[in-house]
């Protein structure tokens, strides 16, 4: 007998087999007939997992043949879009030529790529169909980045999720590492990043608070509102808000004509209001009342980011072009004093430092650079000129210094107030207080001289020391009296001031600070 062949689903071929039509009598095949009466044509291709083969052999009656399953294939594995995301952003953060923001330091770079490395390279920022909830709050902080005087061309984002071809792994994790990198960028910038304060001069030597990568990525990812998050590394003192708020009022009522040539200046590397210089500035004529108002605010908002992000809860302040101390409690000014600073060419340096203890009655060592400059040219001329002074030379070997003694002649008064710094500046008191009432008062070696001292004293030194107490020291020799506990002293440089009112208020640029900041940022482009 002939044997037939059957090949199909499984299923097929047993129903045609045992069926109840296959049982009956009529159309049951007789014993010896040959079964290729019903070969069935060649079926069309079916996958591998339902495909069977019946053995060629002998049909019998009542029977089916014995059926042999090939050997399936593996199942296969699924990749999400995560998972290809998350394999991209790997290849991505190997790349040497990964675009990286220009300004961002290798050490933020590699620590953006250690932040990936530690979440398996999740990507936080985008899904198939581009940016998340999470990355459109960020991009919208971003592109306002002039709100904080701030440039927004620094922080350019790719577009995501607009175009007719789908969005590739590839594209999705370089757009995913570059928002994190520029959140990054604006962190640093938002803390004072943009510029080296120490280029512009020695005397300027802020600590910069400048967060790393980590810090600005662990605030910013996870959170309700990313933006707000990134917003909050921007100072958030009274004084930098202050300015701010006038830098928008400003931009608020700008002529609409000057409009196109702003835009024509934000292509330079950093965002520049020269055009808008040409406008006429609102308020009084002075200092604040000419065509660089707009500039100026965005220059002095700039130095507000030089100043620590917690200035501490008490804390001496004082504004050196403004020739004024300010002791603030809580954010509320409980003392305030007139002051004297360093000339032209002696300025007062810039910095912040932590005063712990006072000395009243104390003696002066004329500092290396007076005593080369002034006191070593007179007395090759007169041996006796600094003891006719009421000085004291005092020789150790080859080393020579000169010391004034404490008394009424002495250059720092009655007491001074130590804060440890490397310039070895502080504040004191001074035997020629008539200097206090004039106007422009850029008249020391460096140091800052304070009117009425001892008033300082009575809130500095604590309630054992009064006013009172402290002068009955005077004339009995140095005594040192620690501070109970430490301060807080900044010594900072702002050209404008805006008051709780909105009236600006503006000073000379005695060091030309303000000028070089203005030039650092682009703004006389």
């Amino acid at each position: 007998m002939r044997t037939g062949r059957c090949v199909g689903v499984l299923g097929l071929c047993l129903a045609m087999m045992s069926s109840p039509a296959a049982a009956n009598d009529e159309d049951r095949l007789p014993d010896g007939a040959e079964f290729s009466a019903i070969l069935l044509p060649e079926p069309p291709a079916v996958p591998a997992t339902l495909a069977v083969e019946i053995a060629p052999e002998p049909v019998s009656t009542g029977s089916v043949a014995a059926i042999a399953l090939p050997e399936l294939p593996p199942a296969p594995v699924l990749v999400t879009v995560a998972d290809a995301v998350s394999g991209a952003i790997e290849i991505r953060l190997a790349d040497p030529a990964f675009p990286w923001p220009k300004r961002l330091p290798k050490k933020d770079r590699e620590a953006v790529a250690a932040w990936y490395g530690a979440r398996a390279r999740t990507p936080a920022w985008v899904a198939a169909d581009g940016w998340n909830l999470a990355a459109r709050s960020l991009g919208d902080r971003l592109r306002r980045a002039d709100e904080d005087a701030l440039d927004p061309a620094e922080y350019r984002i790719p577009a995501l999720g607009h175009g007719p071809v789908p969005l590739s792994p590839a594209d999705l994790a370089e757009a995913e590492i570059k928002l994190s990198a520029l959140s990054v960028l604006y962190g640093r910038d938002a803390r004072g990043g943009r510029i080296d304060p120490a280029r512009l001069s020695s005397l300027i030597t802020p600590k910069l608070d400048l967060p790393g990568a980590e810090a600005v990525l662990a605030s910013v990812a996870g959170t309700a509102d990313p933006g707000a998050a990134l917003a909050r590394f921007n100072p958030v003192q009274p004084g930098y808000l202050r300015l701010r708020a006038k830098l928008a009022e400003i931009r608020a009522n700008r002529p609409a004509s000057l409009a196109p040539m702003a835009a024509r200046h934000r292509d330079i590397t950093t965002q520049s209001i020269a055009a808008l210089d040409e406008m006429p500035a609102p308020g009084p004529a002075g200092a604040f009342g000419n065509p660089r108002l707009e500039g100026d605010l965005v220059a002095n908002m700039e130095r507000w980011r030089w100043l620590p992000a917690d200035m501490g809860g008490r804390y001496i302040f004082v504004n050196l072009p403004e020739f004024r101390l300010r002791l603030l409690e809580g954010g509320q000014v409980v003392h305030e004093a007139r002051v004297i600073t360093g000339r032209t060419e002696t300025p007062t340096p810039i910095l912040s430092g932590i005063m712990d203890h006072a000395v009243v009655n104390p003696s002066w060592y004329v500092p290396p650079s007076i005593l080369k400059k002034e006191f070593l040219p007179r007395m090759a001329e007169d041996p006796g000129y600094a003891e006719r002074q009421g000085y004291e030379v005092v020789r150790r070997g080859r080393s020579l210094s000169i010391r004034q003694p404490p008394g009424e002649r002495n250059a720092l008064g009655f007491i001074k107030f130590m804060f440890p710094n490397q310039h070895a500046v502080y504040l004191h008191d001074t035997p020629n207080r008539r200097l206090f009432s004039g106007a422009r008062r850029a008249l020391s070696h460096g140091c800052v001289r304070v009117d009425q001292p001892f008033a300082l004293a009575d809130f500095v030194l604590g309630a054992a020391w009064s006013e009172t107490r402290l002068k009955k020291l005077i004339g009995k020799g140095e005594r040192t009296i620690h501070l109970p506990e430490k301060l807080p002293v900044h010594l900072a440089y702002f050209t404008l001031t805006v008051d709780a009112t909105g009236r600006v208020e503006g000073f000379e640029d005695i060091y030309g600070y303000n000028r070089k900041v203005r030039a650092a940022l682009g703004l006389d482009a």
